[in-house]
């Protein structure tokens, strides 16, 4: 009986391992169990499908002054990036405490310029140099050369030198008293630029990240009971456009961009920023009547050595939610919802495959009517506008073995859930 007994546990075991093997099989082979074998009848099938009809890589056109941080780089022949602070009302008179009669500004003293560093992505030598130019003038908001133009020696305001290690957090610059004397009941309007004796790159936190923002502090008399003038970065230009004037207040001067690809790639990231946009037609049954366990887009990339080809760009994929009503993909490419948990991980000089999960995508298309809602997305870098990192990859026009496809696991019964 003992004998018997021990036969019988061993029997157990084996059945065990093997039920244990069959679940840990790789979730696109068909033999595994689907969702946790809850039902050892329904099998998983893996399709791979040349389901994209439209792609094409379009501009990011997210506006400019909309970015996250400001970008600095000098980096010889690939970049050149300056930033520009605007502070349009510079105060012509104060008020002492308990006093109702304004005092002109005539004296300013102790004057900073505060602002916050960013330097994830950054390629920071031992030291750095910020020079701050006098960069106001009569040219229209959005023109680039014109305002570049301004940063010449006669309008230069002050430079300093900062170690490596002090370009963190929060850093301070001093503004000499007569640049914010000459603009009182004026405006003040700041151009910073970015040197070293090798490249640079770093970045300078915005107004739009609603943490601390930059600001310019000074006095206006030795009397310290009078509080210090505090401004923080403001537009009055346009006019007739308050929310651009919001976004205007501070803002990226891309005076020299990186190269793009090939018109025929899609090409995500880069300085101006583009994005990826992809348009499919994916059977019915894969919406309508089946259990979507995995819906990879698959890429094959093609080096990019440009510049920083070991870096990492962060891709994300976001669901289109624009009508056929929007006929412009550039457009429609601006009309999107993140629907997707997961990014791709790229360094712009690999090639080969690969890729990007987007079940979530999937899942958003069964709630769109494909003939008003096209089943599209948009692969967008994470550090849009801010980094000068750009992943290529081939598109439709390729070779077959090269195009963008669609893989998705599925299984044929419809889930019920977890057990």
């Amino acid at each position: 009986m003992e004998l018997i007994s021990t036969r019988l546990k061993m029997a157990g075991l084996v059945l065990l391992t093997i039920v244990a093997a069959a679940c840990s099989e790789n979730i696109d082979n068909s033999s595994g169990c689907p969702l946790l074998c809850v039902d050892q009848q329904a099998g998983l099938q893996t399709v791979t499908l040349d389901a994209v009809t439209l792609d094409s890589t379009v501009s990011a056109l997210t506006g400019l002054g909309t970015e996250l941080s400001l970008l600095l780089a000098t980096r010889g022949d690939s970049i050149d990036s300056r930033a520009i602070i605007r502070f349009d009302s510079i105060p012509a008179r104060y008020l002492k405490s308990g006093d109702t009669t304004s005092i002109p500004v005539t004296r300013v003293d102790s004057a900073i310029l505060n602002f916050r560093v960013d330097t994830v992505g950054g390629k920071i030598p031992d030291q750095v140099t910020l020079d701050i130019y006098d960069v106001n003038s009569t040219a229209p908001d959005t023109a680039i050369a014109p305002v570049a133009a301004l940063f010449t020696p006669s309008r230069l305001i002050a430079s300093q030198t900062y170690a490596k290690a002090d370009l963190k957090d929060s850093v301070t610059f001093k503004i000499p008293s007569q640049a914010i004397l000459s603009r009182v009941g004026g405006r003040l309007r700041l151009g910073i630029r970015a040197r070293a004796n090798s490249s640079v790159q770093l970045k300078i936190r915005s107004t739009e990240t609603g943490a601390i923002p930059t600001s310019l502090t000074y006095r206006v008399s030795a009397d310290t009971t009078i509080a210090k003038v505090v401004l923080n970065p403001f537009s009055k230009t346009p006019a007739d456009q308050s929310a651009e004037a919001i976004s205007l207040a501070d803002y990226t001067l891309l005076v020299k961009g990186t190269a793009t690809g090939a018109a025929t790639n899609l090409n995500v990231g880069g300085l101006p920023a583009r994005r990826a946009y992809l348009r499919f037609n994916v059977p019915a049954f894969i919406t309508d009547s089946v259990d979507v366990v995995r819906a990879s887009l698959v890429l094959t990339q093609i080096p990019n050595n440009q510049i920083d080809p070991n870096d990492t760009v962060f891709i994300l994929p976001n669901a289109v939610l624009a009508t056929t009503a929007v006929v412009d993909v550039a457009k429609a490419s601006q009309i999107v919802a993140t629907a997707n948990a997961d990014t791709l991980r790229a360094h712009p000089g690999n090639s080969g495959q690969v890729a990007l999960e987007i079940a979530q995508v999937i899942a958003l298309w069964r709630s769109q009517v494909a003939a008003t809602t096209p089943r599209a997305l948009v692969l967008q870098s994470v550090q849009e506008g801010e980094s000068p990192l750009e992943a290529r990859f081939y598109s439709i026009e390729a070779a077959p073995a090269l195009r963008p496809k669609l893989r998705i696991t599925y299984s044929t019964r419809k889930s019920k859930g977890l057990p």
